[in-house]
């Protein structure tokens, strides 16, 4: 693989890129590309990568089975930014605090972190509906949030089941609903 600066186009601006092995490709672990001296500097200093090992083979092979699965069936892809973008529409037509978001994750504003919790615990308990409550370090103090990753698998069905979920326990909570779209 080209570093990125002797890479073309936009990729010739960059100095680092970073990605992980979880969420879409299923394993876990993530990598890291770029020149050589920056890559031995981050491998050097950065404490995380001081004590830890390389991937262990398996996953390794599981990655590169999966980006090959992935390279051969876009419409996956395709369908994984259809599920976020209807899911994104529905809970902003509801009325919940949708933040913005290039990405397939769908976060949705709390701005406590006891309510964030709260809606959280409350959407497994009664709904057995998982969802990972984000709050303060991982994002500043005021905005957590729930962050929702639909998949290119999740029905409308569900999405209603969901959103309908999210629409009482707000109310219950007393969370503000901000008109259906976060700044």
């Amino acid at each position: 693989m080209p570093s990125a600066s002797t890479a073309g186009g936009a990729a010739a601006d960059i100095d680092i890129i970073e990605g992980t092995l979880g969420k879409s490709i299923g394993v876990m672990g993530g990598y890291i590309t770029g020149d050589a001296v920056v890559i031995d500097a981050i491998r050097s200093y950065a404490s995380g990568f001081i004590f830890t090992t390389s991937l262990p083979p398996v996953l390794t092979a599981g990655a590169i089975a999966s980006i090959r699965w992935l390279k051969e069936h876009d419409e996956v892809r395709a369908r994984l930014h259809e599920r976020s973008s209807t899911l994104k529409r529905r809970m902003a037509a509801a009325g919940l605090p949708v933040m913005p978001s290039v990405s397939h994750i769908v976060p949705v504003l709390v701005g406590d972190p006891v309510h964030c919790k709260l809606v959280s615990d409350l959407l497994l308990s009664e709904h057995a509906i998982y969802v990972q409550p984000i709050n303060y370090p991982t994002v500043p103090r005021g905005t957590e949030r729930l962050r929702f990753t639909p998949s290119p698998f999740h029905t409308d069905e569900m999405m209603d089941r969901l959103v309908s979920a999210m629409e009482g326990l707000w109310t219950r909570c007393n969370v503000q609903r901000l008109g259906g779209q976060a700044a």
